[in-house]
């Protein structure tokens, strides 16, 4: 499934997309607030990423990941990850915006605390050379695992992501219908879709207790 991914350098950031049809959906009035964001110190627990789908379509509980790359000067590759978990606290999810549209599921995703706190202090370790001068790196997010609970059919698939940090303070889009349909062909044309997007497993039923 396609990233969502930034790139840093000095202090600006560009939002890269996985495709050139991917950054002609980025609006343009989401420009100016993704521009206040800084990856090299931004507060990864604050950060958000909400994913628009439509409700045939699901991210499996380890299918959405965040990747901190890092691209030192002096030679190497650095490399950290760290599984995003669904967001289910009902007072958070009272203060989400009405973003549903119907037939779409909007969900949102987030570090685990202990995920946070290993992936900002590696991102500390790894950017800033003794120099004062930081290595370029990116930071992704990937929705790389969903299931299917029905055919898919010829339709378009359209996914709308959102990013939420410590400098917006809201929910900002990064893409608006990306068909994931286009984007999968792109990536892999020789793979079949309904492989890259399983069905669903059925729901585990729960023992009955004794005595039941």
């Amino acid at each position: 499934m396609p990233p969502i991914a930034f790139f840093w350098k000095r202090s600006c950031v560009l939002l890269i997309a996985a495709s050139a049809a991917g950054c002609g959906h980025v609006p343009l009035t989401s420009l100016p607030k993704l521009s206040r964001i800084d990856f090299k110190t931004t507060d990864l627990a604050d950060l958000r990423s909400g994913v628009s789908l439509p409700a045939e379509i699901r991210p499996l509980p380890d299918g959405v990941v965040m990747t901190i790359t890092v691209n030192a000067r002096d030679g190497g590759r650095h490399e950290r990850s760290a599984t995003l978990q669904e967001v289910r606290d009902p007072a958070e999810l009272a203060t989400l915006p009405v973003v549903a549209t119907p037939g779409r599921r909007f969900a949102v995703y987030r570090l685990k605390p202990a995920d946070a706190a290993l992936l900002s202090a590696f991102r500390q370790e790894r950017i800033l050379m003794p120099d004062g001068k930081h290595n370029p790196g990116t930071l992704s997010i990937k929705v790389h695992k969903v299931c299917r609970t029905s055919e898919l059919g010829a339709k378009p698939i359209p996914m709308t992501s959102y990013l939420k940090t410590s400098e917006t303070q809201d929910y900002v889009m990064l893409t608006r219908d990306l068909d994931l349909r286009e984007v999968l062909k792109e990536t892999d044309p020789k793979a079949e879709l309904a492989d890259l997007i399983p069905p669903c497993a059925p729901p585990e039923l729960s023992a009955p207790r004794p005595g039941s």
